[in-house]
């Protein structure tokens, strides 16, 4: 007689957990991240390349959300958040930290809680008046339009700033016509933001400037010297070091 061979238990596999997504408010269902995307991502970190990180870790998030999510319009501090709040149902809501102090640069240790992590969402108007017959249209930028663009990657910090001025522009409006960015090459698009006065530019960067960011201050007084401390942690890396 044959012996009948059972499958085996698949585990972890319900959804147990829900989030919201920062950039537009949607709530998804997600499960804790397996052992076979803790090592994909761990390889990842070890690599210290931020565009493999980033990729990786937007991976994970498209693993375990369960629900219907189209992660190639999450922005990067949609990635950054939803893998933090993933990351705290896998492994543990609290992260231990070892920050210097700014005195004796003696290293503490500080435990953040993953919960108190919030992202603001800042009230801004994305139709910029440039004058008196031309406005433009501006939008956060996706990781994946991040991505494209190199922006992660770019050392230079103009370059850098330039490029993600760039992409955040989604169109260029007149009474007559809408121009989409898309539609047209990176050197036209820098050329049109280079024709900018000093004044029309600062408008563009403020919104720039105003995309919400993974940020949380923590204070601690240092063990060794006694000074109070204040330390802004932004970008998801900052949690894990």
């Amino acid at each position: 007689m044959e012996k009948c061979i059972m499958a085996l238990p698949v585990l972890n596999e319900a959804p147990k957990y829900q989030m919201n997504i920062p950039s537009t408010g949607q709530t998804v269902r997600f499960r804790p991240f397996l052992v076979k995307e803790e090592k994909v991502m761990m390889v990842a970190m070890e690599s210290e390349n931020p565009s493999d990180i980033l990729n990786t870790v937007t991976d994970t998030i498209s693993a375990c959300v369960i629900d219907e999510l189209d992660t190639s319009k999450l922005t990067t501090f949609d990635v950054e958040y939803c893998f933090l709040q993933v990351r705290a149902k896998s492994v543990g809501e609290s992260v231990m930290l070892a920050p210097a102090c700014e005195s004796c640069e003696h290293k503490n240790e500080v435990k953040v809680m993953i919960d108190d992590i919030k992202i603001d969402i800042p009230k801004v108007d994305n139709l910029i008046k440039i004058d008196d017959n031309i406005s433009v249209e501006m939008h956060w930028p996706t990781y994946k339009e991040v991505m494209k663009q190199n922006i992660i990657g770019t050392e230079n910090q103009v370059d850098q700033i330039f490029t993600l001025i760039r992409t955040c522009i989604a169109a260029i409006q007149t009474p007559e016509e809408r121009f989409a960015a898309s539609d047209h090459s990176a050197e036209e698009m820098n050329a049109f933001i280079e024709s900018m006065n000093t004044e029309q530019f600062g408008k563009i960067q403020e919104y720039v400037e105003a995309m919400p960011r993974l940020t949380h201050d923590i204070k601690f007084n240092c063990s060794n010297c006694g000074t109070a401390n204040t330390l802004t942690l932004e970008g998801m890396q900052s949690f894990f070091s």
